[in-house]
Protein backbone atom coordinates (compact mmCIF):
# COMPACT_ATOMS: atom_id res chain seq x y z
CA UNK A 1 0.00 0.00 0.00
CA UNK A 2 1.26 3.64 -0.65
CA UNK A 3 0.43 6.98 0.85
CA UNK A 4 0.19 9.92 -0.64
CA UNK A 5 0.00 13.28 1.09
CA UNK A 6 0.11 16.82 0.37
CA UNK A 7 1.08 20.06 2.41
CA UNK A 8 2.15 23.35 1.80
CA UNK A 9 4.31 24.76 4.06
CA UNK A 10 5.49 28.22 4.77
CA UNK A 11 8.59 29.74 3.60
CA UNK A 12 10.51 32.90 3.45
CA UNK A 13 8.22 34.82 0.64
CA UNK A 14 4.69 32.40 0.69
CA UNK A 15 3.98 28.99 0.47
CA UNK A 16 5.33 25.88 -1.34
CA UNK A 17 3.11 22.93 -2.27
CA UNK A 18 4.53 19.55 -1.41
CA UNK A 19 3.62 15.67 -1.82
CA UNK A 20 5.23 12.88 0.10
CA UNK A 21 4.46 9.22 -1.42
CA UNK A 22 5.25 6.55 1.48
CA UNK A 23 5.27 2.85 0.91
CA UNK A 24 4.64 0.60 3.41
CA UNK A 25 7.92 -1.75 2.33
CA UNK A 26 9.87 1.79 1.92
CA UNK A 27 13.64 1.16 2.88
CA UNK A 28 13.58 2.14 5.87
CA UNK A 29 14.52 5.66 7.01
CA UNK A 30 15.59 6.58 3.46
CA UNK A 31 13.56 9.33 1.53
CA UNK A 32 14.18 10.88 -1.54
CA UNK A 33 13.41 14.54 -2.20
CA UNK A 34 13.32 15.38 -5.69
CA UNK A 35 14.38 19.28 -7.11
CA UNK A 36 13.30 20.79 -10.12
CA UNK A 37 14.50 22.98 -12.61
CA UNK A 38 13.79 26.10 -13.75
CA UNK A 39 14.09 28.52 -11.83
CA UNK A 40 11.05 28.76 -11.90
CA UNK A 41 9.99 25.25 -13.05
CA UNK A 42 7.40 22.65 -11.58
CA UNK A 43 7.65 19.07 -10.07
CA UNK A 44 5.44 17.35 -12.91
CA UNK A 45 7.50 15.83 -14.86
CA UNK A 46 9.81 14.81 -12.33
CA UNK A 47 7.52 13.00 -10.76
CA UNK A 48 5.84 11.56 -14.29
CA UNK A 49 8.93 10.25 -15.09
CA UNK A 50 9.90 8.78 -11.28
CA UNK A 51 6.78 8.22 -9.33
CA UNK A 52 7.46 4.64 -9.85
CA UNK A 53 10.75 4.45 -7.17
CA UNK A 54 8.12 4.58 -4.66
CA UNK A 55 7.72 0.65 -4.69
CA UNK A 56 10.96 0.65 -2.30
CA UNK A 57 11.43 4.41 -0.97
CA UNK A 58 10.19 7.42 -0.20
CA UNK A 59 9.88 10.29 -2.35
CA UNK A 60 9.07 13.79 -1.68
CA UNK A 61 8.25 16.18 -4.72
CA UNK A 62 7.47 19.74 -4.66
CA UNK A 63 7.25 23.14 -6.57
CA UNK A 64 9.43 25.86 -5.80
CA UNK A 65 8.31 29.29 -4.88
CA UNK A 66 6.36 31.09 -7.28
CA UNK A 67 6.35 28.21 -9.67
CA UNK A 68 3.49 25.14 -9.89
CA UNK A 69 0.87 24.76 -6.77
CA UNK A 70 3.44 27.11 -4.69
CA UNK A 71 1.57 30.49 -3.49
CA UNK A 72 3.89 33.97 -3.19
CA UNK A 73 2.86 36.16 -0.63
CA UNK A 74 1.26 39.35 -1.42
CA UNK A 75 3.80 41.79 0.50
CA UNK A 76 7.19 42.42 -0.71
CA UNK A 77 9.43 42.85 -3.55
CA UNK A 78 9.41 39.66 -5.68
CA UNK A 79 12.40 40.26 -6.92
CA UNK A 80 14.10 39.50 -3.70
CA UNK A 81 12.88 35.68 -3.57
CA UNK A 82 14.92 34.62 -6.67
CA UNK A 83 18.43 34.12 -4.68
CA UNK A 84 19.97 31.00 -4.01
CA UNK A 85 19.88 31.41 -0.55
CA UNK A 86 16.47 32.02 -0.23
CA UNK A 87 16.05 28.56 -2.17
CA UNK A 88 18.47 26.52 -0.07
CA UNK A 89 16.32 28.04 3.22
CA UNK A 90 12.96 27.48 1.45
CA UNK A 91 14.13 23.28 1.22
CA UNK A 92 15.47 23.84 4.66
CA UNK A 93 12.30 24.07 5.39
CA UNK A 94 11.08 21.15 3.63
CA UNK A 95 14.05 19.23 5.37
CA UNK A 96 12.40 20.50 9.14
CA UNK A 97 8.83 20.11 8.20
CA UNK A 98 9.00 16.23 7.20
CA UNK A 99 11.65 15.73 9.84
CA UNK A 100 13.77 13.79 7.72
CA UNK A 101 17.01 11.73 9.46
CA UNK A 102 18.05 10.10 6.50
CA UNK A 103 17.35 11.57 2.47
CA UNK A 104 19.07 12.21 -0.88
CA UNK A 105 18.54 14.75 -2.60
CA UNK A 106 17.94 14.25 -6.32
CA UNK A 107 18.63 17.64 -8.48
CA UNK A 108 17.97 18.21 -11.93
CA UNK A 109 19.53 21.01 -13.92
CA UNK A 110 18.93 24.42 -11.67
CA UNK A 111 17.61 21.62 -9.28
CA UNK A 112 21.58 20.25 -9.07
CA UNK A 113 22.74 23.48 -8.64
CA UNK A 114 20.07 24.01 -5.21
CA UNK A 115 21.19 20.39 -4.30
CA UNK A 116 24.70 21.48 -4.28
CA UNK A 117 24.26 24.37 -2.14
CA UNK A 118 22.22 22.84 0.08
CA UNK A 119 25.09 20.29 1.09
CA UNK A 120 27.61 22.74 1.09
CA UNK A 121 25.13 25.39 3.29
CA UNK A 122 26.68 25.65 6.90
CA UNK A 123 22.82 26.82 7.80
CA UNK A 124 20.95 24.10 7.28
CA UNK A 125 19.33 21.35 9.80
CA UNK A 126 20.82 18.46 8.48
CA UNK A 127 23.45 17.02 5.55
CA UNK A 128 21.79 14.54 2.39
CA UNK A 129 23.21 11.25 2.60
CA UNK A 130 23.69 11.24 -0.56
CA UNK A 131 23.33 13.15 -4.06
CA UNK A 132 21.90 12.32 -7.51
CA UNK A 133 23.40 15.26 -9.85
CA UNK A 134 21.53 15.19 -12.96
CA UNK A 135 22.05 16.88 -16.18
CA UNK A 136 23.55 19.65 -13.92
CA UNK A 137 24.38 23.29 -14.09
CA UNK A 138 28.10 23.38 -11.85
CA UNK A 139 29.56 25.82 -13.72
CA UNK A 140 27.65 28.47 -16.05
CA UNK A 141 31.27 29.17 -17.87
CA UNK A 142 31.33 25.02 -19.04
CA UNK A 143 27.43 25.21 -19.39
CA UNK A 144 28.01 28.33 -22.06
CA UNK A 145 31.04 26.68 -23.51
CA UNK A 146 29.11 23.73 -23.96
CA UNK A 147 25.64 25.71 -25.49
CA UNK A 148 28.05 27.90 -28.03
CA UNK A 149 29.79 24.58 -29.31
CA UNK A 150 25.78 22.83 -29.42
CA UNK A 151 24.80 25.77 -31.43
CA UNK A 152 27.56 26.17 -33.59
CA UNK A 153 26.00 22.63 -34.86
CA UNK A 154 23.16 23.43 -35.75
CA UNK A 155 21.87 24.50 -39.32
CA UNK A 156 23.59 27.48 -40.39
CA UNK A 157 20.82 29.76 -40.50
CA UNK A 158 19.28 28.81 -36.80
CA UNK A 159 22.72 29.52 -35.63
CA UNK A 160 22.92 32.72 -36.86
CA UNK A 161 19.84 33.73 -36.29
CA UNK A 162 20.44 33.44 -32.40
CA UNK A 163 23.73 35.06 -32.78
CA UNK A 164 21.89 38.27 -34.40
CA UNK A 165 19.10 38.32 -32.27
CA UNK A 166 21.05 38.05 -28.97
CA UNK A 167 23.51 40.31 -30.02
CA UNK A 168 20.86 43.34 -30.63
CA UNK A 169 18.65 42.14 -27.71
CA UNK A 170 16.06 40.83 -29.75
CA UNK A 171 15.56 37.72 -27.54
CA UNK A 172 11.74 38.20 -27.69
CA UNK A 173 10.98 37.68 -31.09
CA UNK A 174 9.10 35.15 -32.83
CA UNK A 175 12.85 34.00 -35.11
CA UNK A 176 13.88 34.14 -31.89
CA UNK A 177 11.80 31.74 -30.56
CA UNK A 178 11.43 29.58 -33.50
CA UNK A 179 15.33 28.89 -33.20
CA UNK A 180 15.16 28.87 -29.55
CA UNK A 181 12.69 25.49 -30.25
CA UNK A 182 15.00 23.76 -32.75
CA UNK A 183 17.43 23.92 -30.28
CA UNK A 184 15.26 22.30 -27.50
CA UNK A 185 13.65 19.72 -29.53
CA UNK A 186 17.49 18.26 -30.14
CA UNK A 187 19.27 18.68 -26.46
CA UNK A 188 16.03 19.98 -23.85
CA UNK A 189 13.26 17.72 -24.59
CA UNK A 190 12.75 15.72 -27.82
CA UNK A 191 8.93 15.50 -29.38
CA UNK A 192 9.55 11.97 -30.73
CA UNK A 193 9.65 10.36 -27.08
CA UNK A 194 6.19 11.89 -25.88
CA UNK A 195 2.71 10.01 -25.85
CA UNK A 196 -0.13 12.20 -25.76
CA UNK A 197 -0.52 12.44 -21.99
CA UNK A 198 3.09 13.62 -21.37
CA UNK A 199 2.28 16.44 -24.21
CA UNK A 200 -0.91 17.35 -22.23
CA UNK A 201 1.24 18.05 -19.15
CA UNK A 202 3.61 20.40 -20.55
CA UNK A 203 0.82 22.37 -21.87
CA UNK A 204 -0.74 22.69 -18.73
CA UNK A 205 2.47 23.31 -16.42
CA UNK A 206 3.44 25.43 -18.99
CA UNK A 207 1.31 27.89 -17.58
CA UNK A 208 2.56 27.66 -13.94
CA UNK A 209 6.21 28.57 -14.70
CA UNK A 210 7.74 31.23 -13.02
CA UNK A 211 9.17 33.43 -16.03
CA UNK A 212 10.23 36.06 -13.76
CA UNK A 213 12.62 33.98 -12.16
CA UNK A 214 13.80 32.40 -14.95
CA UNK A 215 14.69 35.50 -16.29
CA UNK A 216 16.24 37.00 -13.31
CA UNK A 217 18.83 34.16 -12.04
CA UNK A 218 19.38 33.01 -15.71
CA UNK A 219 18.23 34.74 -18.78
CA UNK A 220 16.10 34.76 -22.11
CA UNK A 221 17.00 30.91 -22.94
CA UNK A 222 18.90 28.13 -21.98
CA UNK A 223 21.97 28.78 -24.23
CA UNK A 224 21.79 32.46 -22.80
CA UNK A 225 22.92 33.33 -19.44
CA UNK A 226 22.33 36.83 -18.35
CA UNK A 227 21.05 36.23 -14.56
CA UNK A 228 22.22 36.46 -11.56
CA UNK A 229 23.76 32.67 -12.32
CA UNK A 230 25.81 33.81 -15.12
CA UNK A 231 29.15 33.53 -12.64
CA UNK A 232 27.94 30.43 -10.95
CA UNK A 233 30.86 27.85 -10.13
CA UNK A 234 31.24 24.68 -8.21
CA UNK A 235 33.56 22.70 -9.96
CA UNK A 236 36.69 23.06 -7.99
CA UNK A 237 34.11 22.35 -5.15
CA UNK A 238 33.26 19.23 -6.21
CA UNK A 239 36.08 17.56 -5.01
CA UNK A 240 35.27 18.38 -1.46
CA UNK A 241 32.31 16.77 -1.31
CA UNK A 242 32.38 13.37 1.27
CA UNK A 243 29.19 11.59 0.44
CA UNK A 244 27.87 9.17 -2.39
CA UNK A 245 27.49 11.16 -5.68
CA UNK A 246 25.53 10.25 -9.43
CA UNK A 247 26.34 11.84 -11.44
CA UNK A 248 24.04 11.53 -14.98
CA UNK A 249 22.66 12.82 -18.44
CA UNK A 250 21.33 12.11 -21.53
CA UNK A 251 23.57 11.35 -24.87
CA UNK A 252 22.37 14.67 -26.33
CA UNK A 253 21.91 16.69 -23.34
CA UNK A 254 22.53 20.34 -23.30
CA UNK A 255 24.48 19.78 -19.76
CA UNK A 256 26.97 17.47 -21.73
CA UNK A 257 28.20 14.48 -21.17
CA UNK A 258 31.63 15.68 -22.01
CA UNK A 259 31.54 17.92 -18.89
CA UNK A 260 29.42 15.48 -17.03
CA UNK A 261 32.84 13.20 -16.93
CA UNK A 262 34.80 16.16 -16.04
CA UNK A 263 32.73 16.30 -12.65
CA UNK A 264 32.52 12.63 -11.93
CA UNK A 265 36.64 12.94 -12.67
CA UNK A 266 37.11 15.46 -10.37
CA UNK A 267 35.06 13.82 -7.39
CA UNK A 268 37.42 10.33 -6.93
CA UNK A 269 34.21 7.70 -6.24
CA UNK A 270 31.92 9.12 -7.58
CA UNK A 271 29.58 6.83 -9.83
CA UNK A 272 28.61 8.34 -13.79
CA UNK A 273 25.60 7.46 -15.97
CA UNK A 274 24.89 8.67 -19.97
CA UNK A 275 21.69 7.58 -20.87
CA UNK A 276 21.74 6.76 -24.80
CA UNK A 277 19.86 8.42 -27.09
CA UNK A 278 18.22 11.26 -24.45
CA UNK A 279 18.57 14.72 -23.84
CA UNK A 280 17.96 17.31 -21.06
CA UNK A 281 15.02 15.05 -19.31
CA UNK A 282 15.89 11.71 -19.64
CA UNK A 283 13.89 10.69 -16.85
CA UNK A 284 10.42 12.10 -18.94
CA UNK A 285 11.84 10.58 -22.19
CA UNK A 286 12.98 7.27 -20.98
CA UNK A 287 11.20 7.18 -17.29
CA UNK A 288 11.81 2.86 -17.17
CA UNK A 289 15.22 2.92 -18.35
CA UNK A 290 16.18 5.74 -16.03
CA UNK A 291 14.85 4.53 -12.98
CA UNK A 292 16.57 0.99 -13.58
CA UNK A 293 19.87 2.69 -14.00
CA UNK A 294 19.23 4.60 -10.94
CA UNK A 295 18.47 1.73 -8.87
CA UNK A 296 22.32 0.29 -8.34
CA UNK A 297 23.55 3.44 -7.04
CA UNK A 298 20.53 3.98 -4.85
CA UNK A 299 20.39 0.18 -3.82
CA UNK A 300 24.32 0.86 -2.73
CA UNK A 301 23.57 3.41 -0.08
CA UNK A 302 23.20 1.35 3.65
CA UNK A 303 19.80 1.76 4.77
Amino acid sequence: MITVKENYIDVPGGKIWSQIISPDAAKENLTIVFLHGGPGSTHDKLKWGLNSLADKYTLIFYDQLGGGKSALSDSGNKSDLWTIERFVAELDRLIRFYNLDKFILFGTSWGASLALEYYFSNSVVKKPAALVINSPLVSTKMWMEDANRLKQAMPVEIYQTMLECEKSGDTLSAKYQEAMQAFYDKHLLQPSFLNEEQRTLIKDTAKLFNEEAYLQMWGPSEFYATGTLVDYDRYEDLAKIDIPVLFSCGEYDEATPESLYKFHQKLPGSYYEVMAGCSHQAYFEKPEEFCQRLKPFLEKLPS
